[in-house]
């Protein structure tokens, strides 16, 4: 019989009240290890199962279905997907996931998206390969993100460059404006789908940042996950196509303003083509454009 592996996602206290049933259940050999980020992790009953603070549990080994049955099944702790022999069901995967795109790129807006899918439309994700922006083409990013515009509810903030500099003056922190836009779009999708919604954010902070701005606007997610390249979860990847789509049409109305082409990014071409800017309309016109803290003005303003 070949070794499984499951990976699930568990609130804190459903993690909390796992650790207490399994020191109190499992037998006196049972193997508890240190693992860093790690709640707890412990060997038993032929499974090993480590779970992390981020809110992840692995569980593989041979003896897994039976674990699952005896220790899981009443936390109805939720399959998150990963490497098994079990396939996972569309039906357990996030429902709302939330993304941004323009957070590294001087010029055009920072936008950050966010879906909802019920598991249809999960199964719709998953049949068109939906994917992470940041693996597609632009013209396909467009298309993609208009289909899914049409077919799911989601909702879209775009902060364009003279808004943007604004809004970071004030808050004087990139991960906490990014906080207060996540909560802007994942916020009326939470309201409309029911607090229960797995939620999912592609990590850019601690999500208590996140759920600090939720509270903010009254709502209170029972599942708030981050986890670096949530993108393979299909709303997470569906939400980066429609803040990439965004994002584009974005950096388009800003060159067609100062009448030059504008690149993505920070590099090299960036410098040349703001320096074109400040030529064009000075530092007025560069702030319609441009994100100002920036190194890249200090370099082009030389």
């Amino acid at each position: 019989m070949a070794q499984e592996t499951r990976v699930f996602v568990v609130t804190a206290q459903e993690a909390a009240s796992l650790q207490e049933r399994l020191q109190q259940q499992l037998p006196p050999d049972a193997e508890w290890r240190t693992v860093p980020h790690a709640r707890f992790s412990v060997k038993a009953l032929g499974v090993l199962a480590t779970c992390y603070h981020s809110g992840k549990l692995v569980v593989q080994g041979r003896g897994l279905g039976a674990f699952e049955t005896r220790f899981l099944d009443a936390l109805g702790a939720l399959a998150a997907g990963g490497s098994s022999s079990t396939a996972t069901s569309p039906t357990q995967d996030p429902r709302i996931g939330s993304d941004e795109s323009g957070k590294g790129d001087y010029f055009g807006p920072l936008v950050v998206a966010a879906v909802h899918a019920d598991p249809e439309q999960i199964r719709w994700l998953q049949a068109a390969n939906v994917a992470d922006s940041k693996t597609v083409s632009d013209s396909r990013a467009q298309t993609v993100a208009a289909q899914i515009e049409r077919t799911l509810n989601h909702r879209v903030v775009s902060l364009m460059p003279e808004q943007y500099n604004k809004r970071h003056g004030e808050v004087g922190n990139l991960n906490v404006l990014l906080a207060a836009l996540h909560a802007e779009v994942l916020a009326p999708l939470i309201q409309a789908h029911g607090p229960d919604q797995v939620v999912m954010i592609d990590k850019f902070a601690a999500p208590e940042l996140v759920q600090t701005a939720l509270a903010d606007l009254g709502v209170h997610p029972t599942r708030l996950l981050c986890e670096t390249k949530a993108e393979r979860y299909p709303v997470v990847a569906a939400a980066s196509l429609l803040a990439r789509s965004a994002f584009l049409r974005g950096l388009a109305e800003c060159a067609d303003l100062c009448g030059t082409d504008l690149h993505k990014g920070a590099g090299a071409p960036v410098d040349r083509a703001g320096r074109r800017v400040l030529e064009i309309g000075g530092r007025e016109l560069l702030a319609k454009a441009a994100k100002l803290h920036f190194r890249n003005t200090s370099k082009i303003s030389r």
